[in-house]
């Protein structure tokens, strides 16, 4: 259900450090080629669990003569619990700002940042968890990760574009993005994870009932 799965996948965009990752590689003398580098590994782990997901969950249609299964409501309580769990982990350590990449990291080190970031969060789970709840065929289910992918990776798809086409602003507009969101970015997060976590505990209780 892709109408399920895009705001928990915005929800899941919302990743500050992310954007403080991608800042520092833009502001490097030659930040082109790391950007993107960071960005592909990123893009290749967020891709590559998303379609072992919804293949494990059978929301995809390889074999159309057979039914597929349907993942349990009891699935939505737990990713709903795990990410209420997220959530209260976030709301409860205490504030710190960020470590700054180091300037000097090799390609090795921006690769394994982008694995890490590309690594698959409760909300990106519980997104692919609605694609899958669905039943797609193999061809939509191919296009509804990709979709979703594109949208987990926001944060650090939209500043490479900005600085392609704009360099220099893009530079402040960064800064001024950071700084916004080191006093705002923990009760955002906190809250659209909290609401996707519930909506997700009721609609399986609701289901189970």
């Amino acid at each position: 259900m892709l109408w399920e799965a895009v705001p928990t996948a915005l929800v899941a965009s919302f990743s500050p450090w992310t954007l403080l990752i991608v800042a520092e590689l833009l502001s490097r003398e030659r930040p082109i080629r790391p950007a993107l580098v960071f960005l592909t590994a990123a893009a290749v782990t967020t891709l590559a669990i998303g379609f072992a997901v919804v293949l494990a969950l059978g929301g995809s249609g390889i074999d159309n003569t057979r039914k597929h299964r349907t993942v349990p409501p009891a699935l939505d309580v737990a990713l709903g619990l795990l990410v209420l769990a997220g959530a209260l982990f976030v709301a409860r350590r205490p504030a710190r700002q960020p470590k700054k990449t180091r300037r000097d990291a090799g390609l090795v080190a921006v690769i394994a940042l982008g694995v890490l970031v590309g690594s698959p969060s409760p909300l990106y789970l519980a997104s692919l968890h609605s694609i899958a709840k669905g039943n797609p065929s193999t061809a939509i289910a191919t296009v509804d990760v990709v979709m979703i992918a594109v949208l987990v990776l926001l944060l650090a798809e939209l500043p490479i574009v900005m600085f392609l086409l704009a360099p220099q602003r893009s530079t402040a507009v960064l800064d001024a993005s950071n700084a916004w969101l080191g006093r705002h970015g923990r009760v955002i997060g906190v809250t659209a994870a909290s609401a996707v976590g519930c909506y997700f505990v009721v609609n399986g209780v609701v289901h189970l009932v």
